[in-house]
């Protein structure tokens, strides 16, 4: 069964595509940032991967236990910095398109939120096609099933 990927738009205080999350430049390569609207228990929380010109966008939530992936701010890489960690059960995702690969979210996706970067900003776009990412075509495991 295909999910939609724009459920994160149906989170509290989800940000309108559109908004601007800042500079290119504020995520170091090889790297992710958080971002967050709204406050408490009913934040928006959401983070991008950088690599080179290339940025991937998810929503902040492991799909094994509905909890944040990160406990320390910006922290959303393993150690090798080649694929999403979750910090509190240590499962990990590719970070082309968040499919689970390891630990107890083997098999799972993270919820992507659709990113780009257009002169040096970084925005948030209303949608993309679930066999593209970030502009680079992704093979999409979810249709094997």
């Amino acid at each position: 069964m295909m999910r939609t990927i724009d459920f994160w738009q149906t989170r509290p205080n989800a940000p309108e595509p559109g908004q601007v999350l800042g500079t290119l430049e504020e995520i170091p390569d090889g790297a992710a940032r958080e971002y967050s609207f709204g406050s408490h228990y009913a934040a928006f929380s959401m983070f991008v991967v950088r690599r080179g010109q290339t940025v991937f966008g998810f929503l902040n939530l492991c799909p094994h236990s509905s909890l944040a992936l990160n406990i320390r701010p910006h922290e959303f890489l393993n150690a090798k910095g080649d694929r999403i960690r979750c910090s509190r059960h240590l499962a990990e995702f590719r970070i082309e398109d968040g499919f689970g690969v390891l630990g107890a979210a083997e098999n799972c996706w993270l919820e992507r939120v659709p990113v780009e970067v257009r002169s040096g900003q970084l925005r948030i776009v209303k949608s993309i096609d679930p066999t593209e990412f970030s502009g680079e075509p992704v093979h999409d495991q979810r249709k094997q099933n």
